[in-house]
């Protein structure tokens, strides 16, 4: 078939099992953790899968791309611009910060976590890239399990510290040990991109261990699950929302300007509760500051 492209709408799930690592470096793979059934969101992938057809489709060299699924529907409605669908989305700033501060919108005492909807539809924003690694904070990259296993690269970019968010035996198993030659230090999270997952158990640990590689001589951290779009990118917002001081908006913004992401909506949503912690402690924060005048 010489297919070159591969979108998979049954991605993680019980009845697939094929990713990046399945299909080899020759195939560019793209994951949808998506459940067939009615409950589901599956509108919050409409764009990310509708710019990996339409990159697809735009690649010299006679692409073919095989679907799994249906979600070829939601690519003839966005990039070929059939009528049920018109999205009107605004393109973020693609400009690296140059320092680390916190966000303009973290003063704010009238800030509010939106809807878990609304932060879907902060992602539909496409202002970022699909490369195997992007930098999306000073210092911290964030990207796939090719770029993961391609010392090549991660010593091209001078990395340090590695944060693997898929770690263990039936996912990017490389561990310590695969980059020892490099001397980089390893921290592995064996998490699952399901939405039933609790990834926040890892918040706290994992924004420590990106916040000790930055904090360290020339600290560069690259974080990374299988795509680098939702378990990783989950636990780089978490960091950046407890160690930046962003709230979520402003963290998903950062982010998505320079990689497009798509956290599960389970991940999201622990990311949602606990914008409303941080943003509770820092109202407590003020309030006691306020007092002490």
């Amino acid at each position: 078939m010489g297919v070159t492209h591969v979108l998979n709408a049954a991605h993680g799930t019980p009845y697939s099992h094929g990713g990046q690592d399945f299909y080899g470096a020759t195939i560019d793979y793209y994951g949808v953790p998506a459940h067939d059934l009615p409950s589901f969101d599956i509108s919050q992938f409409f764009f990310s899968a509708a710019q990996f057809i339409h990159n697809a489709l735009n690649t010299p060299g006679g692409t073919k791309l095989l679907l799994y699924f249906c979600t070829k529907i939601s690519f003839q409605f966005i990039s070929e611009k059939l009528s049920l669908i018109q999205p009107e989305c605004t393109q973020g700033s693609s400009k690296m910060p140059h320092t680390r501060n916190s966000s303009s919108l973290t003063s704010s005492t009238s800030y509010e976590a939106p809807a878990l909807s609304d932060l879907q539809q902060l992602l539909w924003l496409r202002g970022g890239s699909d490369n195997h690694v992007d930098q999306v904070w000073p210092n911290i990259y964030l990207g796939d399990a090719w770029a993961a296993r391609s010392k090549t690269t991660l010593q091209s970019l001078n990395i340090t510290h590695i944060l693997n968010a898929a770690d263990g035996p039936y996912s990017i198993n490389t561990g310590a040990k695969y980059y020892a030659d490099l001397q980089m230090e390893y921290y592995g999270v064996e998490a699952f991109d399901d939405p039933s997952f609790d990834l926040s158990t890892f918040f706290y640990d994992a924004a420590n261990f990106m916040g000790k590689a930055l904090n360290s001589p020339g600290g560069k951290v690259f974080v990374h699950c299988a795509m680098g779009v939702s378990r990783s990118a989950t636990l780089v917002l978490a960091f950046l929302m407890i160690h930046e001081n962003m709230t979520l908006v402003d963290a998903l913004k950062t982010v998505s300007a320079h990689r497009n992401i798509c956290p599960n909506s389970g991940f999201l949503s622990q990311l949602r509760d606990l914008d409303i912690k941080l943003n509770e402690e820092r109202k407590g924060t003020r309030a006691s500051a306020t007092k002490g005048l």
